[in-house]
């Protein structure tokens, strides 16, 4: 069959890499790629409103792959599956074995931000997460309460907030936690975004960041080395992961074997925003 030269990026709304820079990051690695490969990157939108929620690029045979960003629901999996071009999801939480996915280990990342504090003699831990994503939150929690009962630490129901979806949601979880007689005296964020909301929250309260409360993140966005203080958080290379993104796709339309990889996520990058007590 000729080939296109074509790969499609598809996103959805909670996807996007014109509003989150994990995203954002992700697809600047899969442009840098595709220029060695000699391909294009068509970028389009799931369209749920529809019976066929694929885009038109898909249905002409326009597109030797696809590219999905974050989890793709049954049916969009049924659909592409039916049309037999090669594809791969990154930042996946299905539970289909079948599917070809590039995953952060979110559990080790938050382990590693959670033991970062506990070193710096931190006790009084607050998290802050979502459970819209029901694996994200199962690993990211996991790891955070492995850090603390390695460390005989006790988790306070009232610190833990587990409705956050954006930097908005995340000042809001902030505020219930300080809501609390007792402050605590560091905070663990499970995506760099939340940390950004939950340290807006606190300046505005009054607090100094990290005198008063420390802050970690995990993703390492470029927007967490600008904010005041700068935000220490756990590396998750997202450029890597659309380098690789692109690797595997490629193999995948030349009929190769392709196994599902776990980007290692385990790097602190120090900044400022965690003082040691």
């Amino acid at each position: 069959m000729k080939k296109s030269f074509n790969i499609c990026l598809l996103i959805n709304s909670t996807s996007s890499p014109f509003e989150d820079l994990f995203y954002f990051e992700i697809t600047r690695g899969i442009l840098e790629k595709s220029k060695e490969y000699g391909y294009n990157i068509v970028i389009s939108e799931i369209n749920n409103s529809r019976k066929n929620k694929l885009p038109n690029i898909v249905y002409s045979n326009d597109t030797d792959g696809i590219i999905f960003l974050q989890d793709i629901d049954k049916d969009v999996r049924d659909e592409v599956k039916n049309t037999n071009i090669p594809f791969l999801v990154i930042d996946s939480h299905s539970v289909d074995n079948s599917i070809t996915a590039i995953n952060p280990d979110y559990f080790t990342a938050s382990y590693t931000a959670t033991n970062f504090l506990i070193k710096n003699g931190h006790k009084k831990i607050a998290f802050i997460t979502s459970s819209f994503i029901p694996d994200f939150y199962d690993q990211t929690y996991s790891g955070f309460k492995k850090a603390m009962d390695e460390a005989m630490l006790s988790i306070k129901p009232e610190f833990i907030q587990v409705n956050s979806t954006n930097e908005s949601t995340a000042f809001n979880c902030m505020e219930k936690i300080l809501a609390n007689n007792t402050a605590p005296t560091a905070v663990m964020c499970s995506v760099d975004m939340f940390a950004i909301g939950a340290m807006k929250c606190a300046k505005e309260k009054g607090y100094k960041i990290p005198l008063d409360i420390s802050f970690i993140g995990i993703d390492d966005i470029f927007l967490s080395n600008y904010t005041e203080p700068k935000l220490t958080t756990v590396k998750i290379d997202k450029t890597f992961m659309g380098f690789l993104a692109m690797d595997m796709i490629i193999r995948k339309i030349n009929a190769e074997e392709v196994e599902n990889y776990i980007v290692k996520s385990n790097e602190a990058t120090v900044r400022d925003s965690v003082i040691n007590i």
